[in-house]
């Protein structure tokens, strides 16, 4: 009995050692994630790591970004695709920009030198849109003026590849380029796998949701916050979701593509952008052996090229893809 009362004496003691090392994460990674949230908004940012990552996710999950497809000033409703950019400028700022963003019917504003043509269509979204930065700081608008072509920006905020390729089939700019450049991003492949065309009831429904969207209530931000500030430590450690398989999005990729014949006669460049240090490892950087008239551009952008906490491309990072894809145009 004596062995059996020193067995069940030790197992005490493990549980009471394992609750006190729970409780103690739980109260010092919540403290910290709330520490970090409360430096952000009084725009301190520092370099560590843990507290760089806990920024980020307290920034996009407890309603402190204010979302640009939101601001009722700045879409219109489409039947097909939803929303798009009006053709205005508006306001859109964050903690790491000021700008003013100017659509006309070309997309994003740039001189687009037509007699310079054909040119090129640029369809992404909110990367290739230029989400944090000013008309002539998109890789776009930098583009145009290094290769001298018009480049029309058609990307919007939000878009899947399908949209982005609906967009630019109700453009009336097919005749006007011989190149599409497509930005894809990892979360392409949810729409892109989902999607199914909306009955105008729906598409109405679908734009209200987008253009009257509501913060998120207190205790649904606490929820969050506890939950995020106890599995980043482990996720910042493991590096969880930072190597991804593009393999996985090739072949709904392909469909897509294959789908669109305005694409046909076109030379169609690929490259993708996730953000921060998310990317593809096994992304190519060759012609597809699928779709003949297709090639990919693995631009190897790095957390650099992003804005820290926001996650978009930052005007650096503009100027880098801009870069990038010019040579891609070298004779």
């Amino acid at each position: 009995m004596d062995f059996f009362n020193k067995i069940k004496n030790i197992v005490i003691k493990l549980l009471k050692y394992i609750f006190i090392f729970i409780f103690s994460y739980i109260i010092i990674f919540f403290s910290i994630y709330i520490l970090s949230g409360f430096l952000l908004i009084n725009e301190i940012t520092p370099k560590q790591k843990l507290i760089k990552h806990y920024q980020r996710n307290f920034y996009l999950y407890a309603g402190l970004r204010d979302i640009w497809q939101s601001h009722r000033e700045c879409i219109e409703f489409d039947k097909d695709l939803i929303f798009i950019p009006k053709e205005t400028s508006c306001e859109f700022k964050n903690f790491e920009y000021n700008t003013v963003l100017t659509f006309d019917k070309y997309g994003r504003y740039s001189n687009h030198p037509l007699e310079n043509g054909p040119g090129i269509a640029v369809l992404g979204d909110s990367h290739a849109m230029g989400w944090g930065v000013n008309d002539n700081e998109t890789f776009s608008a930098i583009l145009e003026d290094k290769i001298d072509k018009p480049v029309f920006n058609l990307a919007v905020s939000g878009y899947g590849t399908i949209r982005k390729l609906i967009r630019f089939e109700k453009s009336g700019l097919a005749n006007l380029v011989d190149t599409v450049i497509i930005q894809y991003t990892y979360n392409d492949w949810g729409e892109n796998n989902n999607y199914k065309k909306n009955t105008l009831e729906e598409a109405k429904k679908k734009f209200n949701i987008v253009r009257d969207s509501k913060p998120m209530s207190f205790f649904t931000k606490l929820r969050k916050s506890f939950r995020y500030s106890l599995t980043i430590p482990i996720d910042e450690i493991t590096k969880k979701d930072q190597i991804m398989d593009f393999d996985h999005h090739k072949k709904k990729l392909n469909e897509v593509i294959k789908s669109f014949s305005i694409l046909d006669n076109k030379r169609v460049i690929l490259f993708y952008s996730n953000g921060f240090n998310m990317k593809f490892g096994n992304f190519p950087s060759k012609k597809s052996n699928i779709i003949k008239n297709l090639e990919f551009a693995d631009l190897k952008l790095g957390e650099e090229h992003f804005f820290q906490i926001d996650g978009h491309l930052s005007s650096y990072g503009h100027k880098v893809v801009a870069e990038k894809l010019s040579k891609l145009f070298i004779k």
